[in-house]
């Protein structure tokens, strides 16, 4: 069967003057979609003219003109669907559109066969294309300068919810696991600290949305037949742990690890601001998933906090065993004329480091490398961002123990740390502390 696919730049803006938003303009595949599930993509919906209150076709081509002229100079985020040939938006890419300075946009959907997909960013598609996938949710991210400037809110309208609350800045809008289809995505912008837009409907559902009551030392969670639940919970980017249906609070050991929640129950996945510096360290890298976490000692027990978790690159030959840390370097030249910053060496040949620089220079980011993390291509040295390098560098002594190791099915304690991708033109690590 032929699929019909249709890429519509959907005008989801803010026109900003003088610091303020002072018009939004929105289209979308709704009005296509509401011709009939089935009606081909391709296909143009009609307008009929005459009668009272009716706008001929002469004005309403004037008033597409004069959108199309607004769209070009706006500030705005460009949003291009795909469809199957059931109508279904299948995958979406996003663009922003005239900012004066170096940013972009970054994203990615849940798809009914997917589950969560790679982020991908400016202009590249996020979905699974064909009959019988749709996209149910999405998540939006301004990168470079633009993150620093902006705010953006994003807002889904559901095939069985309608139009949903809003989510800003990376949030999950739309329903997951509910076998709704994303209709459309509305995308405002911003400036830092403005009044954000308001809505009294949820951003975001899921199977457990309407058994979980998320409250101040108050965090409950019932299964279907009303008994309490007991076990892990992920739920919209957070971790409870439930007995009898009470999420726990606090410190807890569990599973063999000592864990730290939130009044509200969530876990908390980097206590080091809690625990404050501690005297020895040790890191474990799950060469297979590229994940690095941190551990702190817990007394006698041993190495059974988990601190933090990091993303990393290695390669084919970083080797695997246990090693004491020798030596550090602030900027360290490397065997391929690139620079990194904040290295520490694991054994003769590999280190722990940043990405690489063309110079020793920190506006002079290799971005390619940095948009790869989480993805086996380093030469055998294990590659982290610029802040988590430095962590390393400033906080872990000589002699510090690592264990690199591989397995294919649990990364960390914690949640493996997500990459959001930066736009090609921006030539610095947005995690570095001189750019925070």
């Amino acid at each position: 069967m032929r699929k019909h696919y249709m890429s519509l730049a959907a005008f989801l803006s803010a026109v900003m003057i003088a610091g303020q938003a002072t018009s939004v303009a929105y289209a979308g595949p709704a009005d296509d979609i509401a011709a009939g599930a089935n009606a081909d993509a391709g296909t143009s919906q009609e307008v009929s003219a005459g009668g009272p209150g009716t706008s001929t076709p002469q004005e309403i081509n004037e008033s597409q003109q004069q959108d199309n002229q607004e769209a070009n100079t706006a500030l705005h985020v460009s949003v291009n669907y795909s469809y199957s040939d059931v109508g279904d938006v299948s995958a979406l890419s996003m663009n922003l559109n005239n900012f004066e300075g170096i940013g972009g946009v970054s994203y990615r959907g849940y798809t009914n066969v997917g589950g969560f997909l790679w982020w991908y960013h400016d202009g590249l598609p996020t979905g699974v294309v064909g009959n019988g996938s749709w996209l149910e949710a999405i998540q939006i991210q301004l990168t470079g300068e633009a993150e620093k400037a902006l705010d953006v809110y994003y807002s889904v309208t559901s095939s069985g919810q309608g139009k949903m609350g809003w989510a800003k800045n990376g949030e999950l809008a739309g329903t997951t696991d509910l076998g709704e289809k994303l209709i459309s995505v509305e995308v405002i912008l911003l400036p830092k600290g403005s009044a954000a837009p308001q809505s009294t409907a949820p951003r975001y559902l899921s199977p457990e949305s309407s058994r979980l009551t998320i409250a101040q030392n108050g965090t409950i969670m019932y299964n279907e037949d009303g008994t309490g639940y007991n076990g892990w919970l992920s739920y919209d980017f957070n971790r409870y742990y439930f007995i009898n249906g009470i999420a726990l609070t606090g410190w807890h050991y569990l599973d063999g690890y000592k864990f730290y929640f939130d009044p509200y129950g969530r876990l908390v996945q980097d206590v080091d601001s809690i625990i404050g510096k501690q005297s020895s360290y040790l890191l474990k890298v799950n060469k297979t998933l590229n994940c690095l976490t941190v551990y702190a000692k817990d007394g006698d027990n041993g190495y059974i906090i988990p601190v933090k978790a990091m993303l990393t690159s290695v390669g084919d030959d970083t080797p695997i065993g246990t090693f004491q840390t020798p030596e550090k370097y602030r900027w360290r030249l490397m065997v391929n004329d690139t620079y990194t910053q904040y290295a520490t060496r694991i054994t003769q040949g590999f280190l722990l480091h940043s990405i690489t620089y063309g110079s020793p220079n920190e506006m002079d980011l290799l971005t390619v490398g940095y948009n790869g993390l989480g993805v086996t291509r380093s030469l055998g040295c294990v590659r982290l961002t610029c802040e988590n390098s430095k962590w390393i560098y400033d906080n872990c002594s000589l002699g510090t123990s690592v264990q690199i190791y591989e397995d294919p099915l649990v990364a960390s304690p914690f949640d493996k740390p997500e990459l959001i991708p930066i736009s090609e033109q921006q030539t610095w690590d947005p995690s570095d502390p001189k750019f925070q």
